[in-house]
């Protein structure tokens, strides 16, 4: 049972709630408040005496801004942990599901996170249909009415239903602020989904989030600045930017324009900062006065933008910190002799474009040893440089990292367990050899 308590202009804590018995019964002693992060308060008896509570219980519980949440997610999922991690940030409350280390579940306080907004922005129903659904069903039983409705497969409903999950993992590993709690909860295969995603995976497909976000905040520190339009859309920009344009009246912080825009911290970020780069918006610590259509200047300093390039990183290091990723994935798989068809597959989905769009791969394959060739990989981008953006080392970087994570996530299917954390752990300290934004 929770129980809520009150901290009054006098410094002293006063239970909200009197029902049941209090949670200080049978803790006399003297205890001491450890400096711990705003939104937490730690207290400590000395001396110590011992003993333990059946579950549920916090278990563990710390700032999320004193470590990256991924590790203690990747510590979690090796020690083969079953329970609940509970993250509560300014952007709301989210926590993930495990089961001996692997997401059965997720849940979120965030609009953007709802199922019904996951299916109208994957396409699968339109906004009609789930507001026809939610007047006769509570949000807790909109999936499965929708499917009894004819409006959503039932295969499609799960698909959804997975990539709901993912998305909140998501934006729980990208957590910079608050708190979280690790619960020793017992859970009943009732409680969760019919559904079982790789952790490592997960967190895989999460450093490129993680490497945008870093690259986002140097110009957008946090989601509490708010946001204020600096002039009106010149009509050649995405459906998003000039929906969120049109949100922009400088009474919202980041957080509470993502609220209103049905979009993630991290989708919302990432529109304001297109935006901010394309002098549509600007950023200011305390709310501005609405004045959508005239020119304003930013009542603070401008965040600068990074370099396009880093010093003493270019392309030619890109591709060779790559390729050794790309061999080390092909040398696991050649272990148990399923190298030639996963290599194979690869390069069905590259001649496809199934696995990015840029230009640069485009006629390229990996080779035997699950390489790409270095010399025509780095000739492709000298020769496709001015087409890749305001940043081409970036979308180069990005374009092989989805070949990256597509050859992870192939790998999972085929490897036990133990083998693909392991090649996941080795992939990643690869990665971070490559010190790009």
């Amino acid at each position: 049972m929770t129980h809520r308590f009150r901290i009054d202009g006098s410094s002293q804590l006063v239970p909200e709630d009197r029902q049941g018995p209090s949670p200080l019964a049978g803790r006399p002693g003297v205890y001491v408040l450890m400096p711990t992060a705003p939104d937490l308060l730690l207290f400590s008896r000395t001396p110590a005496h011992g003993g333990s509570v059946p579950a549920p219980r916090v278990v563990l519980a710390g700032d999320a801004s004193g470590f990256p949440l991924s590790d203690l997610i990747a510590f979690l999922s090796q020690a083969r942990w079953s329970g609940i991690l509970r993250v509560r940030t300014p952007g709301g409350e989210r926590s993930i599901t495990l089961r001996e280390g692997e997401v059965r579940g997720a849940s979120s306080d965030d609009p953007a996170d709802r199922l019904g907004e996951v299916l109208i922005r994957l396409g699968y129903v339109k906004r009609t249909q789930l507001e026809e659904v939610l007047r006769e069903q509570p949000p807790s039983k909109v999936g499965r009415a929708l499917v009894e409705k004819g409006y959503l497969q039932a295969h499609d409903l799960f698909k959804c239903v997975t990539h709901q999950v993912s998305e909140i993992f998501h934006s729980l590993v990208l957590c910079r602020e608050g708190s979280f709690f690790l619960i020793d909860h017992p859970l009943e295969d009732k409680s969760t989904h019919n559904i079982q995603l790789s952790t490592q995976s997960l967190l895989m497909d999460s450093i490129r989030k993680i490497d945008e976000m870093a690259h986002f905040r140097k110009r957008i520190p946090h989601g509490r600045l708010y946001v204020g339009k600096k002039r009106p859309s010149d009509g050649k920009l995405e459906e998003d930017e000039d929906r969120v344009l049109a949100l922009l009246n400088g009474q919202r912080t980041l957080l509470e324009l993502g609220h209103t825009a049905k979009l993630s911290e991290f989708d919302v970020t990432k529109v304001v900062f297109r935006l901010l780069e394309g002098g549509f918006a600007l950023l200011s610590e305390k709310p501005l006065v609405a004045s959508p259509e005239l020119e304003l200047s930013p009542p603070t300093p401008a965040w600068p933008i990074p370099a396009v390039r880093p010093e003493g990183v270019d392309h030619r290091e890109v591709v060779r910190v790559f390729n050794r990723i790309f061999r080390e994935i092909r040398d696991e798989l050649a272990k148990q002799g399923m190298d030639g068809e996963f290599i194979a597959s690869a390069n069905a989905a590259l001649s496809g474009q199934a696995l990015s769009s840029s230009p640069v791969l485009a006629g390229l394959d990996l080779t035997a040893e699950g390489t790409f060739s270095e010399q025509r990989l780095i000739e492709a981008f000298e020769r496709h440089r001015s087409s890749l953006g305001s940043e081409p080392l970036a979308s180069f970087t990005q374009a092989l990292s989805d070949v990256m994570f597509f050859l992870l996530f192939q790998a999972g299917d085929l490897l036990e367990a133990r083998s693909d954390e392991d090649l996941a752990r080795r992939v990643k300290e690869l990665r971070s050899t490559l010190k790009i934004p």
